[in-house]
């Protein structure tokens, strides 16, 4: 404050001695209308002593400054009006400090001592389809298998096992333009030779070097024409062959057909129908089955097979004084008979030999006995002393 006092007092004291001492005329006149300047005939640039240079600062300070010129409003805008602010929400007066309600202590209502409800031990009864008729089936649909398992490939020894064939490749041959239609695998299958063709059914019994069929319905012979019993033979591979047991059958008489179809070899020959082997006998079920077991009956079980054995023996011999066929495989599987077991019939001449017309003799007839004896009552298929 002091300062400001001082410094007031310098201007003064400066004033006056610039007024006192500025020479007339004064070029220079002042009016101050409610702190207005007016300045006439005053050139700032001719300011040559101290006393213009203060005039033309305090006509500067007192000169009201220019404002700044507004941007122009925007066409369309409407202009703010100068409306006061809208004043504050009234606050809500507060809430008196009163406890809130408490919940009167009544126990929560409780549910009834009741058991629930048991269902009943009755199932319900399944929904019963109507008795709409089946779907017609797609032309060329395969039929439906059965609910029964496949049975199980029959592999013979020193065959290699196959893979199980696809279904439609069992059964009979529907044309000539579907896929395979033999596997040795299959127990049905269909077989076709010199323009024959018949559906054959696997036996039970099979031998070890081939697979033997039945053919279903017979089949027709060459001299006549007529169906007659007949079998159909392979081999558990391709490259078998048949060469030497079609020769013999062809000789005796037997042999009804032969070749090649879908890879495999067959020769197809006559049967022989009101016969079975030895043990589906009316003579085994009567005399032979009460003694084969045990040792004690063993000497009466041998007598027995003996006495059969000197008919097959006879049969063997008749082959050989009428076509010179030497039998060598007499087993009891290769030897069918009546229902007495009275007759024998010779089959499977795989094995057989070529001996000439009434070439019997002692030793073939010794040779033959023995074989006989050992597979009927020492080899594998022995009937006694079981």
């Amino acid at each position: 404050m002091q300062f400001r006092q001082l410094t007031c007092a310098s201007v003064l004291l400066a004033c006056a001695i610039a007024v006192f001492a500025a020479p007339a005329p004064v070029r220079m006149i002042e009016r101050d209308v409610e702190q207005d300047v007016e300045v006439r005939n005053w050139d700032p640039s001719n300011a040559h002593d101290v006393a213009d240079i203060y005039r033309a600062a305090v006509l500067e300070a007192r000169t009201p400054q220019k404002s700044r010129a507004r941007p122009a409003a925007r066409p369309g805008a409407a202009p703010r009006p100068n409306a006061a602010p809208a004043p504050r929400p009234i606050a809500p007066a507060p809430r008196p400090n009163t406890p809130p309600a408490q919940r009167p202590n009544t126990p929560p209502a409780q549910r009834p001592n009741t058991p629930p409800a048991q269902r009943p031990n009755t199932p319900a009864p399944p929904a019963q389809r109507p008795n709409t008729p089946p779907a017609a089936p797609r032309p060329n649909a395969p039929a439906p298998k059965p609910n029964t398992p496949a049975p199980k490939p029959t592999t013979t020894a020193g065959a290699q096992p196959t893979q199980k064939p696809a279904a439609d490749q069992c059964g009979p041959r529907s044309n000539g333009k579907s896929k395979r239609a033999f596997s040795t695998t299959c127990d049905t299958n269909s077989l076709t030779l010199g323009g024959v063709t018949r559906p054959i059914t696997k036996v039970a019994d099979q031998g070890n070097s081939a697979i033997t069929y039945r053919v279903d319905g017979g089949w027709p012979d060459p001299s006549t024409g007529s169906l007659v019993t007949a079998y159909a033979k392979t081999g558990p591979r391709p490259s078998s062959t048949f060469t030497d047991e079609a020769k013999w059958l062809r000789k005796t008489d037997q042999l009804l057909a032969e070749g090649s179809y879908d890879g495999n070899n067959f020769i197809v020959f006559r049967g022989v129908t009101g016969k079975t082997d030895l043990t589906g006998t009316r003579f085994f079920a009567t005399q032979l089955a009460p003694v084969m077991m045990g040792q004690a009956n063993r000497a009466r079980c041998e007598a027995l097979i003996r006495e059969k054995l000197v008919l097959v023996v006879r049969q063997v011999r008749a082959y050989v004084d009428n076509y010179g066929i030497l039998h060598t495989d007499v087993q009891p599987g290769n030897i069918l008979w009546d229902s007495a077991a009275n007759s024998p019939t010779l089959i499977d001449w795989g094995r057989a030999k070529d001996v000439g017309v009434n070439n019997w003799s002692a030793e073939l007839e010794a040779s033959v006995m023995a074989q006989a004896e050992f597979s009927h009552l020492r080899g594998g298929e022995k009937l006694c002393g079981l």
